[in-house]
């Protein structure tokens, strides 16, 4: 508790209904920056979980999707994307990488669009609802058009053609 409140009197206005982004219960530094990064990218709402349970976690979604940010080795390792009930959809294990200059980089409010092909990117279009476009239209997008781009191998978030980061696909399960 901090200054008398509950964690869900503290959160209570940081979320609204959307997307909420989440890291495991101790997160590292690294945990914390990538579910910030992601949060901006797509958009969401980002909180450091705490000694928060998956109950509390939904009520701050209020009736929105959830994504929790897992480690492995101190690191960020997984995404677990869970429906508005509380239900793991699927996973995601991975290695990150972020670009050098990310921590200056300013994301556009636009929702961003979702190319690829394959079984991730299928799971994302189900998940995030972002506009899909082909592959080949990526390169004739307006400028400063935000894209996640899904491969079987590597999830590559750009804008403007420029990667900004990327994940390092190492493992995909549906639940």
């Amino acid at each position: 508790m901090v200054s008398g409140w509950s964690e869900s009197e503290k959160y209570s206005n940081l979320v609204r209904r959307g997307m909420l982004i989440t890291t495991s219960r101790k997160p590292s530094a690294k945990t914390r920056t990538l579910c910030k990064l992601l949060s901006r990218f797509i958009t969401g709402k980002c909180i450091t979980r705490g000694k928060m349970g998956m109950q509390q976690l939904m009520e701050f979604a209020e009736g929105g999707p959830l994504i929790v940010v897992g480690e492995y080795h101190g690191n960020p390792g997984e995404l677990g994307f869970y429906d508005d009930t509380g239900n793991l959809l699927f996973s995601l294990r991975f290695s990150d990488w972020y670009s050098e200059d990310i921590g200056s980089y300013w994301f556009s409010d636009l929702e961003p669009l979702l190319a690829g092909q394959g079984e991730i990117a299928d799971a994302f279009e189900s998940f995030f609802y972002f506009k899909r476009v082909e592959s080949e239209e990526v390169d004739q997008l307006p400028l400063r058009s935000t894209v996640l781009v899904a491969g079987e191998k590597e999830i590559d978030f750009t804008d403007s053609g420029k990667s900004l980061f990327k994940l390092n696909v190492k493992g995909f399960k549906k639940h």
